[in-house]
């Protein structure tokens, strides 16, 4: 439920404002796919698929009130102590498509960086993500959730076959995840990349083998395909423990990004970064205070 009147109230006092001067606190922000509105979900999770027409309105807005920077810069200063104050860092989980076609073409117009977290197996298949498909959505319950990230491990092919559901879904375009042709031309234009492991499996539930797999196996492929070492890796589901931690850390990644929401402050974990995740459905005035650190602790914008 939007929650208008509370957004309301905050920026009538103008405590977002107020937030953004005072705190010594960086933002990352997380989105996952942005689409033209002709071309929004038939089916699928509807918070993962932001029209371009707000996310444009949030990004001109950013870049107004904020110092955007790349991801990378953000953890340097932190790990150098230096302020971050006024500090913003745009970052997309999965790989979709959209993110390529109409969200990057905009931030380059803005002169806005940006990173994009890739699951490492989706470009050479297509196929979408589990979540897009009809039956998930149908049928997706709290509960049932929880069963399937903790007990089926996050597994898309566990979980569409536990949905009975073997047709795979007519997506637009820009629902389903980009191929490498299209991430090499992004990135040769200045597009970050991380990793989001191999197959967006929930690690906290994988054996060590299998652990390794994800978070190693995962950025060798990037580098083969599109050469380079991609610096940091982003948690899929946003689960994460120490043991996952660990192993991100001891791969060699300088960084890794949760789902955890907060700003991120001179103290925090540069494996365990939050982020501040936009759902689709926000208003304006919510991401605006969502952004300052304001976001309640239930509910969505």
């Amino acid at each position: 439920m939007l929650r208008s009147t509370y957004y309301a109230a905050l920026h009538g006092v103008g405590l977002p404002a107020f937030a953004r001067r005072l705190r010594d606190a960086g933002v990352i922000l997380c989105y996952h796919n942005v689409s033209p509105a002709r071309d929004g979900p038939p089916s699928g999770d509807p918070g993962v698929h932001l029209a371009l027409e707000k996310f444009a309105t949030q990004m001109a807005w950013l870049a107004r009130h904020y110092d955007v920077v790349p991801l990378r810069e953000l953890l340097d200063r932190l790990a150098a102590n230096r302020p971050l104050h006024g500090l913003a860092a745009i970052t997309f989980d999965d790989g979709y498509m959209g993110v390529f076609e109409h969200a990057w073409p905009l931030l380059l117009e803005l002169g806005l960086p940006a990173t994009v977290f890739v699951v490492a197996d989706a470009p050479e298949t297509g196929a979408p993500f589990w979540w897009d498909h009809p039956a998930a959505a149908q049928r997706a319950t709290p509960e049932r959730r929880e069963h399937w990230l903790r007990d089926l491990r996050g597994d898309g092919e566990d979980i569409i076959s536990a949905l009975s559901a073997v047709v795979a879904p007519a997506l637009p375009r820009a629902l389903r995840p980009a191929d490498w042709d299209t991430i090499g031309r992004a990135t040769r234009a200045g597009l970050a990349l991380g990793v989001h492991s191999a197959t967006h499996r929930t690690l906290t539930e994988l054996d060590d083998v299998e652990l390794e797999r994800e978070v190693v196996a995962s950025w060798e492929t990037i580098r083969r395909r599109l050469g380079g070492h991609p610096e940091i890796f982003a948690y899929p589901y946003g689960r994460w423990n120490a043991r996952a931690r660990d192993a991100v850390r001891a791969a060699g990644y300088g960084g890794a990004v949760t789902l955890d929401y907060g700003l991120v402050r001179p103290d925090a974990d540069p494996w365990a970064l939050p982020r501040v995740s936009i759902p689709a459905s926000i208003s304006q005035l919510a991401f605006q205070a969502w952004a300052a650190g304001l976001a309640p602790r239930h509910g969505h914008g």
